[in-house]
């Protein structure tokens, strides 16, 4: 790679929080070519100070030049230690020198679950991703559990954007909260060409010890202008901004946004609206999705770099106003499986079966389907996977309730051979 091409790759991977800093210039300098140097220097102002441009940084030309004359006054006095300071001490550094860093710990916000970073979270319209967010606020700003998990109290900043102070108190009475003196919001903030970066970094002097801003729409803070650059570009930029912004401050800053109408697809996370960019540039994303709308239950899908991969079921509690996890999906199946389990007609054959027969019943799935009917009048299931399947996660509760063992055999021509024996009574 030639200098040229580092320093082109260098601008590709260029954030706000160091477009003004001096390695930005000291990399326009790093060449004795002097046509070299001007095309270096026009792509990084570009870059700095247009805002519909590649960056979308949309630095004042007037603060860039400052920064720059700054920077060449020094360069000037000592090229070399310039260059050496900036670059030899730039980006790189050794394996052996990273595991010698005392480095800090990784800050979560909700304990295993949200960390520090950029964050998305997404949803189809009117399915109460606001009343999530406000809720994960609230239990923060107060350091209670959220959704059953422990949080790391601290100071948080919702960017309620299409909201106004009416809907929010109303909000927060139903949630049977009287406020919460570390928890602020904001309905009218800039976008971030408008300058929303440096209004969060003015919030952050003011209160250090934040740790959690939610920014409820993106939409809002991206504004509506229109972009030179693709799609992806434009959406990498602008989340990208936002991540190192989180970065740079050690906190979670979590973006509500929206899914796609893509309910063939299987990965929730290719729904989110947008490019792929937005996704590829956030450190984790929770996506709420239901099988129809009018589902009671809803699954939330959480991945990220710094949290394990989860799926949990809620339910939106409406007379409290608030979301309730009932645990994973296996979690759900098997306090279903517990709750029904006395009036399911697959316990009620084993256990006939078991009694006619002294304790002990052997059968394939064609004769577990013709006991089930005269048991039951029907068999809920038709097939002898799905027999299987349905078996297996009954085991463990005959077991528990009724002390019955159940193994399941392969026979040579393919089909299995269920066996039940009772070992003792519970």
């Amino acid at each position: 790679m030639t200098t040229n091409d580092y320093f082109d790759q260098e601008m590709r991977v260029m954030t706000p929080d160091k477009v003004m800093q001096p390695r930005a210039f000291a990399l326009c300098w790093d060449t004795a070519d002097e046509a070299e140097r001007r095309r270096r220097g026009q792509k990084l102002q570009h870059l700095a100070t247009d805002a519909l441009g590649t960056g979308g940084f949309g630095v004042a030309p007037e603060a860039f030049k400052a920064a720059w004359m700054a920077c060449r006054q020094a360069y000037r006095e000592d090229p070399a230690a310039f260059l050496e300071q900036y670059l030899e001490t730039g980006s790189w550094f050794s394996s052996a020198a990273l595991m010698a860093q005392k480095l800090p710990e990784l800050h979560y916000v909700v304990e295993g679950f949200l960390a520090q970073g950029l964050a998305l979270l997404a949803s189809p319209p009117k399915y109460g991703k606001s009343w999530l967010a406000m809720q994960l606020c609230l239990a923060v700003s107060e350091g209670q559990p959220f959704l059953g998990m422990p949080t790391r109290q601290a100071t948080c900043l919702y960017l309620a954007l299409e909201d106004g102070r009416q809907r929010l108190q109303k909000r927060l009475g139903r949630l049977g909260s009287h406020g919460s003196r570390s928890l602020y919001f904001e309905t009218n903030a800039p976008t971030l060409a408008g300058g929303l970066l440096v209004y969060l970094e003015s919030f952050l002097a003011r209160h250090p010890d934040c740790r959690l801003v939610v920014v409820d729409t993106l939409q809002k803070v991206r504004g509506d202008g229109d972009r030179a650059s693709s799609v992806y570009a434009a959406d990498y930029a602008d989340v990208g901004a936002l991540k190192a912004f989180a970065d740079r401050f050690g906190l979670c800053l979590l973006l509500v946004h929206h899914l796609r109408k893509m309910s063939d697809d299987t990965d929730p996370f290719n729904r989110i609206a947008g490019s792929n960019g937005i996704f590829g540039a956030a450190d984790a994303a929770l996506v709420l999705t239901r099988a129809k709308r009018e589902d009671a239950q809803t699954t939330l899908d959480l991945t990220g770099r710094d949290v394990e991969d989860k799926r949990l079921v809620l339910r939106f509690d409406k007379g409290a106003c608030q979301w309730r996890s009932l645990g994973s999906p296996d979690e759900v199946e098997r306090a279903q499986l517990a709750e029904h389990y006395a009036a399911d007609p697959l316990v009620q054959t084993v256990l006939q079966q078991l009694d006619a027969g002294g304790g002990k019943w052997q059968t394939n799935a064609k004769g577990f389907f013709a006991a089930c009917e005269d048991a039951c009048g029907e068999c809920p299931v038709d097939s002898g996977p799905a027999l299987a399947r349905a078996l297996e996660k009954l085991a463990p509760l005959l077991h528990e309730r009724d002390g019955v063992a159940y193994r399941a055999a392969s026979k040579g021509t393919g089909g299995r051979v269920y066996r039940f024996a009772r070992t003792s009574r519970a």
